[in-house]
């Protein structure tokens, strides 16, 4: 049974105090390797201490005897183990609405994790794909053997059980391979910016190589995934889906990871997870965790913030991280017995705390205008709570993201058309779309366009000249032909965007072959355009190649929704902390640091 946090608070400060008195509870003389304990020197010890400590002598002594009986359960571990090679694992389980409870296992390292986890399921009566083990921030793998993944003896293992309910048993069952369809999925949407697109904080697009573009798109997906369980307080399936995203984030280049605040929230969340589990064994894993979080934030914000108040203007929704961060960092600080530095850094967090709160009658007057409550939370924060200046704040949020996104979605568009068209022969140009349209529609063929523009490097006087010059065979005023031509192979462009094959040529037509407009008008009328196509000669390939789109596109649609249901779709969500769970452990930790 684990220990609340007032019994902790006991055990940590008599802990430290043996520690500096350097009083080892094992030897002589609070220990008989004959007669065993020596009651009456522990008794003068537990006096001693409830007059220094300001701790009852009950407390004190209770918590002597208990430490000096697992003192020597852990020699007998160690003594088992030189002796055997039979190492002592401490299992903590977590299940969903039960309390956790700690089981202790005696097995070689060189077993494997499954054969680990097969041991404890006999016991716990669960199905080993419905259990994640954790050891030292990290899901263990069934098929390595737990010394290579870095097990000792005495090594502290939390058990996720995913959804204990036993008459929910095949629901359970698919919600267990819920992480890998989250990897599967994402890998098949990231490399299509019509469906994921990597911003920054104003929405503009970000371009980094494809091998770490997909890495951190799926560590980003499976991060998402772990806040929506975090949302619903499942904070063991939250840690699972956390720790198998800093798998994935494992795989981008440091100087990435150093410039994007991605990581820094991760590490602050897998953090939280451990404090809202109760986990003490991971404090040591946790402190190291929030120190690369503050690290992160430095460098991704600024050492004051002043990045960031260039970028958007104002601290007020970031704060609440820099609250939450200080939070657990005192805790851990607490939980290591630097008291005084635990109780001023709880001060600074409750300082934070109480400029952040935002009255919820203000909430409800935003969320009547139209606006979400994570909006009206975060555009109150950010302008001190005045309502005007909200709603004011969050369109110009909504209007910026908007337009950086129809800015990076044309330029999407137009590299991909470009590509398409071919190098010109300096080498360091592609044939310009927009340059191939004037010539298609002053009613030259389009190959002949085509390759006029790429011979004179885009310069459309010379393409001209170049074509009469150089004509192809064939009639060159075939401009129907053409031009249909064309519009089908824009086409995909607008469909990798999500927009339907229909509307698209629907768009396009309208537009003479001009993408960008069509994809504005498609953006603007929800993808909806009223038009009749025109008629046009059938082609068999265009007909193949169409249905090969529309069946990956659908792949491509079912992957989107089945990661939709979890993944939230709004703007800065991640910064929408209710604040509720940081306030109740401020006071608690705070009313433990009362008197000192």
């Amino acid at each position: 049974m684990d220990r609340n946090i007032e019994t902790e608070d006991i055990f940590i400060q008599i802990r430290d105090k043996l520690h500096k008195d350097t009083i080892k509870l094992w030897l002589p003389p609070y220990y008989n390797s004959v007669t065993g304990p020596e009651v009456e020197e522990i008794k003068q010890l537990a006096m001693n201490y409830s007059t220094s400590l300001n701790l009852s002598y009950e407390l004190c002594y209770n918590t002597l005897q208990t430490l000096q009986s697992n003192a020597f359960e852990k020699l007998n571990q160690i003594n088992r183990f030189k002796e055997s090679g039979l190492a002592t694992i401490k299992i903590k389980i977590l299940q969903q609405s039960i309390n956790s409870k700690i089981v202790t296992k005696e097995v070689y390292l060189s077993i494997s994790g499954s054969e680990l986890k097969a041991l404890l399921c006999d016991d716990i009566k669960t199905p080993q794909e419905r259990v994640k083990l954790i050891s030292g921030g990290r899901i263990v793998k069934d098929e390595h053997t737990l010394k290579s993944q870095g097990f000792k003896n005495t090594s502290q293992v939390l058990a996720v059980v995913l959804n204990e309910s036993v008459t929910n048993l095949n629901e359970d069952e698919s919600r267990v391979r819920e992480i890998e369809s989250t990897k599967a999925d994402t890998s098949l949407l990231a490399l299509d910016d019509g469906y994921m697109q990597l911003e920054d904080q104003c929405g503009n697009s970000i371009n980094i190589p494809i091998k770490e573009r997909k890495a951190l798109m799926v560590a980003m997906a499976l991060h998402e995934k772990g806040r929506a369980a975090l949302k619903e307080h499942n904070y063991a399936k939250a840690l699972v889906f956390f720790l198998d995203a800093d798998k994935e984030f494992s795989q981008c280049n440091s100087q990435l990871l150093n410039n994007v605040d991605n990581y820094a929230l991760l590490n602050l969340d897998i953090a939280w997870c451990y404090l809202c589990l109760q986990s003490f064994m991971h404090l040591p894993e946790a402190h190291e965790r929030l120190k690369k979080c503050e690290e992160n934030f430095h460098k991704s914000y600024g050492p004051n913030l002043e990045r960031l108040i260039a970028l958007k203007g104002s601290t007020g929704n970031e704060a609440a991280l820099f609250m939450r961060l200080h939070l657990l960092q005192a805790i851990v600080l607490y939980h290591q017995n630097e008291r005084p530095t635990a109780k001023n850094l709880l001060l600074k967090a409750n300082n934070e705390l109480l400029s952040l709160k935002v009255d919820e009658h203000n909430v409800l007057a935003l969320i009547e205008l139209g606006y979400s409550p994570a909006e009206a939370r975060l555009g109150l924060r950010a302008t001190n709570g005045d309502i005007n200046m909200a709603a004011n704040y969050i369109n110009e949020k909504r209007n910026a993201r908007e337009e950086s996104r129809r800015k990076a979605m044309a330029e999407r568009i137009f590299k991909k058309e470009s590509q398409k068209l071919g190098l010109c022969v300096d080498g360091k140009q592609y044939v310009d779309p927009n340059f191939l349209k004037i010539l298609v529609n002053m009613g030259f063929g389009k190959e002949a366009a085509r390759i006029a523009l790429q011979k004179t490097n885009n310069i459309i006087s010379d393409s001209i000249q170049y074509i009469q010059e150089n004509p192809l065979p064939g009639p060159s005023n075939s401009k129907s032909r053409e031009f249909l031509s064309l519009i089908e192979e824009l086409i995909p462009e607008l469909q990798a965007a999500g927009f339907d094959y229909s509307m698209s040529k629907l768009a396009l037509q309208k537009h003479n072959g001009d993408v960008m407009r069509a994809a504005e008008e498609l953006l603007i009328n929800n993808g909806i355009i009223n038009a009749k196509i025109e008629n046009e000669p059938v082609d068999e390939v265009h007909v193949t190649n169409n249905e090969h789109e529309r069946k990956l596109k659908e792949l491509k649609e079912d992957a989107l929704n089945r990661l939709s249901q979890d993944i939230s779709m709004e703007d800065d969500d991640y910064l929408d902390l209710t604040l509720q769970k940081e306030e109740m452990f401020l006071k608690q930790y705070l009313a433990l640091l009362e008197n000192d």
